[in-house]
């Protein structure tokens, strides 16, 4: 869905029925709203962000999305100023996956020279193809895998899930899905139980199915533009990319991880972390899982 609108600081000039129309067509609609033309002239990146902070508050409160507590994510290439694992924070293509918590938002402040499209695929158009095509594959989706904490859990806890997180649940007749293949490969390897022939191929189908042309809608975030997501219905990729030379024009997104009381009923087994989405802040902790050794050395763990 493509919302419109041209002259609106943080949506305060929008009516109070057509934000909750965003909110509702996110929540159980097609599952994402596309906001463009926040006017950018003059507005530098402090104000951008404040904007967008406020365009989030109408949606859910912003969950912390890593152990140092952020709550306003950089998406950025950062890997010539920092050594980080964390693939978003790179040029690499990301698989179509869902976040840990109910809603992502991603604004664009600047976008790539050249790729970094993003594209969203419907986790219930997969679960259907996978019905329809291997309906075998669906029991090991729905029993779940162990998931990787990326380093970020609490002094004590385990680095990896003690419980198995489904990629498929049902709760009070309604489908959701929680999708990150790269954690499932890293915490079922980290407990010496490396993925069964039969799982990676229960996985294999799943990216063949979402990453189908037919079953996804690609696009490029241009400047400017808000793109909200359902975490429990949509998966989200970008392509690779080339950034421009010039540092000022560096593809830049900001990221709100969103939830909000009532969004959806979903199984405690689908938090990394006990209790709630997000991650919990651990002062001296930050994510150490190297994703790129686990990309050498697959197999096929995107």
């Amino acid at each position: 869905m493509n919302w419109r609108a041209g002259d609106f600081p943080a949506l305060k000039d929008l009516s109070s029925d057509l934000r909750s129309d965003c909110y509702q067509e996110v929540r159980s609609g097609r599952g994402f709203v596309l906001l463009q033309g926040l006017p950018m002239d003059g507005m530098g990146l402090a104000r951008f962000a404040a904007e967008i902070s406020v365009i989030g508050i109408r949606f859910g409160t912003a969950l912390s999305q890593n152990a140092e507590g952020e709550l306003l994510g950089h998406v950025i290439d950062a890997t010539r100023e920092e050594a980080t694992p964390r693939l978003f924070r790179s040029n690499l293509e990301l698989r179509p996956h869902t976040d840990n918590t109910a809603m992502v938002l991603l604004a664009c402040w600047h976008k790539a020279q050249m790729g970094g499209e993003t594209s969203l695929t419907s986790a219930l158009t997969v679960h259907e193809e996978l019905r329809r095509k291997r309906p075998d594959l669906l029991e090991l989706l729905y029993r779940g895998f162990y998931c990787h904490r990326r380093g970020e859990e609490a002094p004590g806890e385990a680095p990896v899930t003690p419980y198995r997180v489904p990629v498929f649940a049902l709760v009070d007749g309604v489908l959701s899905c929680r999708y990150q293949r790269a954690l499932i490969t890293a915490g079922q390897r980290e407990l010496g139980m490396p993925l069964s022939p039969r799982e990676v191929e229960a996985l294999d189908v799943f990216d063949e199915i979402a990453t189908a042309p037919e079953n996804q809608l690609t696009f490029t975030l241009e400047r400017g533009d808000v793109l909200v997501v359902n975490n429990y219905t949509v998966l989200h990729a970008r392509t690779g990319f080339v950034e421009h030379r010039d540092p000022t024009r560096r593809r830049h997104l900001l990221r709100l991880w969103l939830d909000a009381p009532a969004f959806r009923a979903v199984p405690p087994e689908f938090h990394l972390f006990a209790g709630a989405n997000g991650v919990p802040p651990q002062p001296g902790r930050t994510c150490s899982y190297d994703f790129r050794k686990l990309f050498r050395e697959g197999p096929r763990p995107a």
